[in-house]
């Protein structure tokens, strides 16, 4: 299948940002799953940069400004021809052992409301396993658009009943952590994605299962990844895995962000 993706950042700053450096993660993954027929980034204001090639296996580009004000408006487009494997991450060129993942951060730590969930999971099977753990999180919360922030963690989201996909997410990597399954966070473009009105990219988990690999899993959507799914960038948790990140020097003003996507199937 291929899909056609357009993605923008809109950053306002209301006074002059003396310097501004962002790094971007938003090259899709070189993987076996999916393969890049074109894509580009680029940035109406300062100098765009392709850096390097992280361990986890994200093409990083870093975008410098000076004495930046008003809008800046950064862009990813492109078309990606994806492949359906059943859910198993395929051909991903990465360093980091996924034993890395059994490490909780302040967004996934378990609360005993998440570890009362996989009392639910009897079974020595693994795989079998981790298709229930996702099921039994896709029913642990309400799907609300705007229910959470970026800050809210899986203890929150479930003590509270409602989230978004990132919240989903969050939830089902502490309880596989916690469990000893390796997981880790997934940012990325879903097509067709009727339970979300969000104008963010979508998140899904990635547990790994020896002998298989990494393996996709969508709590909010009650299933493993397919033909739909274009895989960005992967983390610890929202923080880790986010899109853009950016320092900035001796600013003392405000900032808002406002994010646009289209996806779609085409020829």
């Amino acid at each position: 299948m291929k899909i056609k993706v357009k993605h923008q950042t809109s950053y306002h700053f209301n006074l002059p940002v003396p310097r501004l450096i962002q790094s971007v993660k938003l090259y899709p993954s070189k993987c076996k799953n999916q393969k890049i027929i074109n894509w580009n980034i680029n940035s109406d204001k300062g100098d765009i940069i392709k850096s390097h090639q992280d361990s986890l296996g994200h093409i990083i580009f870093n975008i410098f400004n000076r004495n930046i004000k008003g809008r800046q408006i950064i862009k990813s487009e492109g078309v990606i021809e994806t492949k359906d494997y059943s859910g198993v991450l395929k051909g991903l060129n990465e360093k980091v052992n996924p034993l890395c993942f059994l490490r909780h951060t302040k967004l996934t730590e378990p609360c005993r409301k998440i570890l009362n969930l996989s009392k639910k999971i009897k079974n020595n099977d693994l795989i079998e396993s981790c298709h229930k753990l996702n099921l039994i999180v896709s029913q642990s919360i309400k799907y609300v658009t705007g229910s959470t922030s970026s800050n809210t963690s899986a203890k929150k989201s479930i003590e509270q009943g409602e989230g978004v996909c990132q919240d989903f997410a969050h939830i089902l990597i502490s309880l596989a952590r916690s469990n000893n399954i390796p997981a880790r966070y997934i940012n990325g473009f879903l097509l067709e994605d009727i339970n979300s009105n969000e104008n963010f990219t979508h998140a899904w988990v990635e547990l790994y299962v020896k002998d298989f690999g990494w393996i996709g899993f969508d709590p909010s959507h009650k299933k493993c990844i397919d033909e739909n799914y274009i895989r960005i960038s992967c983390g610890m948790d929202f923080l880790d895995a986010s899109t853009i990140k950016g320092v900035k020097t001796n600013y003392a003003g405000e900032e808002n962000l406002n994010v646009k996507i289209s996806v779609s199937a085409c020829q």
